[in-house]
């Protein structure tokens, strides 16, 4: 079981958990990525940890000759501690192919530290395309093979096996550990979940077990006001979270990258490893960086809202992120169509906490209101 001082310590990794890394994990070979369609599989089986790189918190101030003010919060975040020094633990960093500025920002880190290797993965965006699948097979074959000439680290067929079946038990225990949500605080969830991207899996994994070995045990930590679920990109930060909490809400489901995308579906672990991973991610629950044919981003979220008998939604939008923000016009009708209240919260590098409070309040006393 997880005790209080274990979640302490769980919370006070997940703020910092680039500054030692390589002192709690010293036998361990890292890999940074950012986004969730980063195929961590491939990067397990050629012996690295992937550690996701996220925006937290602190003050961006190299950053900003290399990258202008209307760059994303997280692009700025992360080149800042690139050019601080602070992931020099890291072998290299994958960036998958999400957006433009993504796109620039890997150019911009080899142009800024040379030493520093950068990997690029273009992986489709249309997934509904006739070609999207071979094409997407045969750029994870590529990285495979960039990861074996560049690094000295082999993939081969067994050892994907075996990392898909690791990265599979993960994301099952994410999500008993989501059914049992209603014995923890959203804060604490959200740390259990977030720090599965920057440990080791096996480490979470053990954690995960030990947790739900006892999850009956647990007293409601929930509450009993007005429930939200929360709509969007990544949650760097737990501000909201507490202020949902502090002031009478309950967060009852999410759809964030940093939430229930990051495990969203399993592999086929019976398949051709390549193929079966690629199944996968085409038909996990879409982000908003991603287009289909069938683009059910819409159904899910109010599918989402009868399944927990939520009474809104509180989008958590980065500042600056195109592709969410048109996500956000459309989801933003589809909930007026059903005649569902919803929040609308921009990030930025930093959270302005006095405001971001009376905003939280004065939607949670209208949901009180409704309900």
């Amino acid at each position: 079981m997880v005790d209080n001082q274990d979640a302490q310590y769980l919370m006070d990794f997940v703020a910092h958990p680039y500054a030692d890394w390589k002192v709690r994990y010293p036998d361990r070979r890292a890999f940074g990525y950012l986004c969730t369609y980063a195929p961590l599989e491939v990067l397990h089986a050629a012996g690295f940890a992937p550690v996701r790189l996220m925006q937290l918190s602190g003050p961006v101030a190299l950053a900003n000759a290399h990258l202008p003010s209307f760059a994303c919060a997280l692009a700025r975040a992360v080149t800042e501690r690139m050019l601080g020094a602070q992931l020099d633990f890291l072998d290299g960093v994958l960036f998958p192919h999400t957006c433009d500025t993504m796109q620039c920002v890997a150019d911009i880190w080899r142009m800024a530290e040379p030493r520093f290797k950068v990997v690029t993965f273009s992986l489709p965006t249309v997934l509904s395309s006739p070609s999207a699948r071979a094409y997407y097979v045969a750029e994870l074959r590529y990285l495979a093979a960039v990861l074996e000439s560049e690094f000295d680290s082999a993939v081969t067929d067994d050892a994907l096996c075996a990392s898909i079946a690791v990265y599979n038990e993960q994301r099952r225990l994410l999500s008993a550990l989501y059914e049992h949500r209603r014995r923890f605080t959203a804060e604490r969830l959200w740390s259990l979940t977030v720090a599965g991207m920057l440990m080791p899996v096996e480490e979470h994994i053990a954690l995960l077990e030990s947790l739900l070995c006892d999850t009956e045990g647990e007293p409601n930590a929930r509450g009993k006001g007005p429930a939200v679920i929360l709509v969007g990109a990544v949650l760097d930060d737990p501000i909201i979270l507490q202020l949902i909490n502090e002031l009478g809400g309950r967060v009852a489901g999410d759809d964030l990258c940093t939430g229930s995308r990051y495990f969203d579906a399993l592999v086929d672990e019976t398949g051709e490893p390549f193929e079966a991973l690629v199944d996968r991610y085409l038909r996990r629950a879409t982000c908003p960086a991603k287009h289909s044919t069938a683009d059910l981003r819409a159904e899910r979220v109010v599918g989402l809202l009868s399944a927990t008998e939520a009474q809104g939604v509180v989008f958590v939008l980065p500042k600056f992120c195109d592709p969410h923000a048109f996500d956000y016009v459309m989801l933003c009708k589809a909930l007026d169509d059903a005649n569902v209240p919803h929040l609308l919260i921009e990030t930025e590098v930093t959270v302005p906490g006095g405001q971001l409070r009376t905003r939280i309040q004065a939607f949670i006393e209208m949901l009180d209101d409704v309900v």
